[in-house]
C-alpha cells in the first residue's frame, strides 16, 4: 500500500489540506462509496474508489483526525471493516511527537513494508491583512504539490 501523510504540528492545516486533495479526487470521478465525505469542511474518514491514470480501478482510504490513540484506533477498526486499499492517506503529527508513534504502531505502518511519502506543513504566522494573503499562497501550493505527489509514481492519479 502506497501511503500519503500530510504531517505537522497542531493547527497546521492537515486536515483541510486532505478535504481540499479529498474533493479534488471526487472531481476526477473518484466515488466516495460510504458517503462518509462532509459538504463542508470537518474531520472524516472515507473511502474513495476509482480509476488511476492507466484506466486500473484503485481503491483509498482517506482519514484526517490522528490527534489521540483513541481517535488512531477508531481509524484502524474502520480501516479493518472496510476492505482493502492501494493508497492511505492521512494526517500524522510531526516528528516525535505524541501521538505520532501510536499512528505508525496503531495502524501497522512503517517503511519497510508500506511506501510512505510524508509531505511536512507549517504554521503561517503572517500577521494582520498579510495573513490572508500569505494563507492563500500556502494553502494553493500545498494544494498543487499534492495533487502532483498524486499523479505521478507511486499514486498514479
Amino acid at each position: 500500500m502506497n501511503c500519503l501523510l500530510l504531517g505537522g504540528s497542531y493547527s497546521v492545516g492537515k486536515s483541510e489540506a486532505i478535504y481540499r486533495a479529498t474533493q479534488y479526487l471526487l472531481t476526477l470521478g473518484f466515488v466516495d462509496i460510504l458517503h462518509l465525505v462532509p459538504p463542508v469542511f470537518s474531520d472524516f474518514t472515507a473511502v474513495l474508489e476509482g480509476l488511476n491514470k492507466n484506466n486500473q480501478p484503485i481503491r483509498l482510504i482517506i482519514n484526517t483526525a490522528t490527534d489521540t490513540p483513541g481517535l488512531i484506533r477508531n481509524f484502524k477498526n474502520f480501516y479493518n471493516a472496510n476492505g482493502s486499499y492501494d493508497i492511505l492517506i492521512s494526517s500524522v503529527r510531526d516528528h516525535d511527537f505524541w501521538p505520532r508513534r501510536d499512528f505508525f504502531a496503531i495502524m501497522g505502518i512503517s517503511h519497510s513494508t508500506h511506501h510512505i511519502l510524508e509531505i511536512p506543513l507549517g504554521k503561517v504566522n503572517r500577521k494582520g491583512a498579510n495573513f490572508t494573503i500569505a494563507l492563500t499562497w500556502y494553502q494553493n501550493q500545498l494544494d498543487n504539490l499534492v495533487k502532483h505527489t498524486l499523479h505521478n509514481h507511486p499514486y498514479n492519479i
